[in-house]
């Protein structure tokens, strides 16, 4: 039932309500345990399924994503085009517009700039025909001479520009050990502060034992004891905060950057199977602006962190660094910088796989 609910929600015919009634008449119930009977899942229950990563086979420990030893219940496509149709639906009041389409928006005139917009001219037989045209010549605030595009046109162009981008197996394993070997280095520059941190609070722990011991010989009062004690605990609270977002920043950058990858290397697949709503999710994900050029070529302007994992020179240092041995890893001889201002540019809210990754607009995922 399951995989059922991921693959009959990714046709975007299904909201998360309806899913749960589906599934509640289908018998899903809960686990029982010896003090609560099996039940029906709740709808936010079903909900968090839909975005729990452990069903396409990772496992998130202490923050950090692994892959799991576990057989992945639904595809790794499937799990993110779920993802994509979750966010659509949040967004939906996006969706229709007059005369609108998937790619407005995104598109712009290779020529002055502008954006892009859908026009449609009938011919003297009744005949429809849809094109993209440039909004400044339209509105003569340029001098723009660009032609309309059929839009049939323009969509083939972009499927062809995710079908060039989409990464290896072998590309994406060399570009996650690089960024990942690169966050390490950047985690043993912090070991100072993390020490520091870690010291302050075996003090304050300490401080409470040594409280309660006092307490318990009646050397100070329980008036005292409850004092101090709210003090020693909202120190103590402030000091794993920070210990606990020292760890975090990383691990949520560590997995932002891992979905992003996940996401190029399924790229083309993924945008192939969507809907136009998705589609337009899949496109705010990677692209800031895509100009059309009078030769009807592509420029593309990537979002973060598309523009710096689509860098052929990032790309040729991942895979530099994946031929070496592990004492070349660690030398100087590597230029890795560009991998270096990659990670640390990475948001730590991570990517909401097509969704608000995709929408970095979140845009993301």
């Amino acid at each position: 039932m399951i995989e059922w609910a991921f693959k009959a929600y990714t046709s975007g015919d299904w909201s998360v309500s309806q899913l749960h009634d589906e599934l509640t008449s289908r018998g899903l119930r809960s686990l029982p345990t010896p003090r609560r009977p099996a039940k029906p899942l709740a709808v936010s229950t079903v909900h968090r399924m839909l975005t729990n990563p452990y069903y396409k086979g990772d496992v998130i420990y202490r923050g950090t994503r692994y892959k799991g030893n576990q057989p992945p219940l639904v595809p790794a496509e499937v799990w993110y085009q779920v993802q994509s149709v979750l966010t659509a639906h949040q967004h939906a009041v996006e969706a229709t517009q007059v005369h609108g389409h998937y790619l407005k928006g995104t598109v712009h005139c290779g020529q002055c700039g502008s954006r892009l917009i859908v026009s449609n001219a009938k011919n003297r037989h009744g005949n429809v025909y849809c094109y993209f045209v440039c909004s400044g010549r339209h509105s003569k605030r340029t001098d723009c001479t660009r032609q309309a595009m059929l839009i049939e046109d323009v969509e083939k162009l972009v499927e062809d520009y995710y079908t060039r981008v989409q990464i290896t197996p072998a590309q994406q394993d060399a570009l996650a050990g690089m960024l990942h070997h690169e966050f390490d280095h950047l985690m043993a520059s912090e070991t100072e502060e993390l020490t520091r941190l870690t010291a302050n609070r075996d003090r304050l722990e300490g401080e409470q034992d040594r409280l309660m011991q006092a307490h318990y010989a009646d050397a100070i009062p329980l008036t005292v004891l409850k004092r101090e004690q709210d003090r020693i605990t909202a120190e103590l609270d402030k000091v794993t905060q920070r210990i606990d977002a020292h760890y975090g920043d990383y691990a949520d950058a560590r997995a932002h950057l891992d979905d992003a990858l996940g996401l190029l290397a399924n790229c083309a697949d993924i945008y192939t199977r969507c809907d136009d709503t998705n589609r337009r999710l899949c496109n705010q994900a990677f692209f800031t602006k895509v100009y059309i050029d009078e030769d009807d070529e592509l420029r593309v302007e990537h979002n973060r962190p598309f523009e710096m994992l689509l860098d052929p020179q990032v790309n040729a240092n991942a895979l530099t660094w994946l031929a070496e041995d592990d004492k070349a890893r660690t030398s100087t001889n590597i230029d890795v910088g560009k991998g270096s201002n990659l990670v640390r540019g990475v948001e730590t809210r991570g990517l909401e796989p097509l969704t608000s990754a995709l929408q970095r607009q979140r845009s993301t995922s």
